[in-house]
């Protein structure tokens, strides 16, 4: 049997900081000819060892500068320095996070070939064609589509409901999407979604299937599939450390 075309495993996706047990944001994209990681939130790196060694990854693509994103990165720069001793990984991200990355990574040419990425960026990894686009976020945030073949994949990021999911293109098959709060919480104006609004986005975008991620801890996610299922009527599951998708 042949392998998909895009797969996508959750590291990790707690909000803000990460659950007992749990890591913060991050997700492994393989395709055929590569192995991607986005966002490297705290705890994704041991999970990220389950699947593939550090020198068999492609790129690292990170979406923006909050620690719960990316603040594994400075760990990986000591792995790859002292120990894996790999050729220099590619990091996409933006200006903010990478000069965040520099500051704690005194010589990051050592182990990461860094790369600023920005709305409405787009660049080829190996077999996957990624595209960016900017997020009602409270700092810079990307959120990215990934294609492989007929395949397609929509990760949100971090963003408010202002964000328009249709700049990143249509016949989207998996949005992962935040799902932070409950709608009882939305009048505060925070700039992450609801379970209501993850639903909401996904319905209007058609999208196959609906993964939501970044619940805050004390969350419960069964509140926030039942109130994502009365907005969007297709496929939805919760995200959880070491599941696999196929977009």
């Amino acid at each position: 049997m042949s392998p998909p075309n895009l797969k996508i495993t959750v590291l990790g996706c707690s909000g803000s900081y990460a659950t007992a047990g749990g890591a913060c944001t991050g997700f492994l994209v393989q395709s055929p000819k590569a192995n991607v990681w986005l966002d490297a939130g705290p705890g994704t790196l041991s999970n990220l060892q389950e699947h593939i060694c550090l020198s068999d990854l492609t790129a690292i693509v990170l979406s923006h500068e909050h620690a719960d994103h990316w603040l594994e990165l400075p760990v990986v720069y000591n792995a790859i320095r002292h120990y894996v001793l790999c050729d220099p990984i590619p990091v996409f991200g933006t200006v903010g996070t990478l000069d965040l990355a520099k500051m704690m990574c005194e010589q990051i040419e050592e182990s990461f070939n860094c790369n600023v990425i920005c709305d409405e960026s787009s660049l080829t990894i190996a077999d996957q064609q990624w595209r960016w686009s900017r997020t009602d976020h409270y700092v810079e945030t990307l959120a990215s589509r990934v294609d492989v073949g007929e395949s397609t994949m929509v990760f949100s990021a971090d963003t408010g409901p202002e964000w328009d999911l249709n700049s990143l293109g249509e016949d989207i098959d998996l949005l992962i999407a935040e799902s932070t709060f409950l709608a009882h919480r939305e009048a505060e104006k925070i700039l992450h979604l609801s379970a209501r609004q993850a639903g909401l986005m996904a319905q209007n975008a058609d999208v196959g299937k609906l993964v939501l991620s970044h619940i805050a801890p004390g969350e419960d996610p069964e509140k926030h599939f039942e109130e994502a299922h009365k907005a969007f009527k297709g496929e939805i599951s919760l995200a959880c450390v070491g599941k696999e998708f196929i977009a």
